[in-house]
């Protein structure tokens, strides 16, 4: 991986593949900007990472780097993990009732007022007169279960769409295609928020052999008005009980019906579930502590044999839908930083952000699949990183002979 990074510089004095370790490095240790990535290579941290005399980048190099990377031979990096995660069954460990299942939804990932590039998204703002600038990707990302492998990131472009909805649809479809195509059919089912209930995606989907739970809002929806017509005239189909954070009991009921052609765009009949959940939750109001009950209702639409995916799964692919939005978005801004631009130029924001989930890719692998006791002895990711850190500063080995094998 480090051996084959490229970018198109004219004979360096730095190679690409020790810009790559450093940034792979840099990442790994949740370094917040290429500013403070310059100070920790000063105090010389990542030296014992890099072969003897390699000489050390300044945040000045690493950005002239980036906005020449070769793309393409970060995406054959990305391929090889992939391949290497299906080659150890990952894909099959992390299972929803024996199910394959991601998610795919969109997130913004940076804006400002000040800078802009030519792939940038613009929104005017008409009360204060300003025009901002900002990116956003739509991600697909394996949910149900660790290490939540992130299988592919395409940013959404300038002419995908008039509007968010347009355009994330656009940019979705254009990931699932391009990831089935370099990896195979990852996944049986995908499973998106409302605003993916579109037959374009649908079909897309089913294309590709795979199956689709999508959450529906809009009641306007003939398909929505239907199936609320058939539930309101009968009990649920099925009940169960389920633990929500280890705590809290919530008991669920289900209506199902498949065969519904009151989608018309959509090609083949679809099946509607719509569950309703009842929880009992402690409050305080007024410095008391009371009893209430918290209902929630969802609806579904789904493309699977409700012979093979009963109404419980389909709540449950629903539910896990949460992982992209928990562990996803909220994982890689917060604690990534992925909502900062560390360079703002096209080529500079693929590079660093497909490195980047590289990096986050490996590091959940390496936490779930090889820190046995991580999760009996319930260790803080935080505290993970802080000992990588520590490890890194006073550790005598010299690391480089294990990454640069080979070179």
């Amino acid at each position: 991986m480090i051996k084959h990074a490229r970018d198109g510089r004219r004979q360096p004095q730095i190679p690409s593949s020790v810009i790559f370790t450093v940034l792979l490095a840099g990442f790994a240790l949740r370094t917040p900007s290429m500013e403070d990535l310059e100070r920790q290579l000063r105090k010389g941290r990542f030296q014992k990472l890099l072969p003897r005399h390699a000489r050390v980048p300044s945040h000045d190099t690493i950005r002239y780097a980036l906005r020449q990377w070769d793309l393409e031979t970060l995406t054959q990096s990305h391929d090889q993990m992939i391949a290497k995660y299906k080659r150890n069954r990952g894909p099959q460990k992390g299972t929803l009732d024996g199910w394959r299942v991601v998610a795919v939804d969109g997130v913004e990932l940076f804006n400002n007022t000040c800078h802009s590039c030519k792939d940038c998204l613009t929104r005017f703002h008409k009360t204060t007169g300003v025009t901002e600038y900002f990116h956003r990707a739509v991600m697909m990302q394996q949910v149900g279960a660790d290490p939540h492998m992130i299988y592919g990131l395409e940013m959404l472009r300038p002419g995908d769409g008039a509007d968010k909805a347009e355009g994330e649809t656009t940019a979705a479809q254009r990931l699932i295609r391009e990831t089935i195509r370099r990896h195979g059919r990852l996944a049986d089912i995908a499973v998106f928020d409302a605003l993916y209930a579109k037959a374009s995606v649908i079909h897309d989907c089913l294309d590709h052999a795979m199956d689709v739970v999508i959450r529906m809002k809009e009641e306007r929806r003939l398909i929505m008005q239907d199936a609320k017509g058939l539930f309101d005239t009968r009990p649920a189909d099925c009940e169960w009980v389920e633990q929500r954070n280890g705590k809290n009991l919530v008991r669920v009921k289900a209506w199902d019906e498949p065969g519904l052609a009151s989608w018309p765009q959509v090609r083949i009949p679809m099946r509607m579930v719509k569950a309703v959940y009842t929880a009992e939750k402690t409050v305080v109001q007024g410095g008391k502590r009371q009893q209430v009950t918290e209902i929630t209702e969802r609806w579904m639409a789904t493309t699977c044999d409700p012979n093979a995916v009963p109404a419980k799964t389909v709540a449950r692919i629903m539910a896990a839908r949460w992982d992209i939005e928990n562990t996803g978005f909220h994982d890689l801004k917060t604690y990534w930083h992925m909502d900062h631009a560390y360079v703002h130029e096209p080529t500079a924001i693929r590079a660093w952000l497909g490195i980047l989930v590289i990096t986050v890719n490996l590091f959940y692998t390496f936490v779930y699949g090889h820190l046995h006791h991580f999760r009996e002895w319930k260790i803080p990711l935080t505290e993970v990183v802080e000992e990588m850190k520590e490890q890194m500063r006073w550790l005598s080995a010299n690391l480089a002979r294990l990454l640069w094998v080979g070179d």
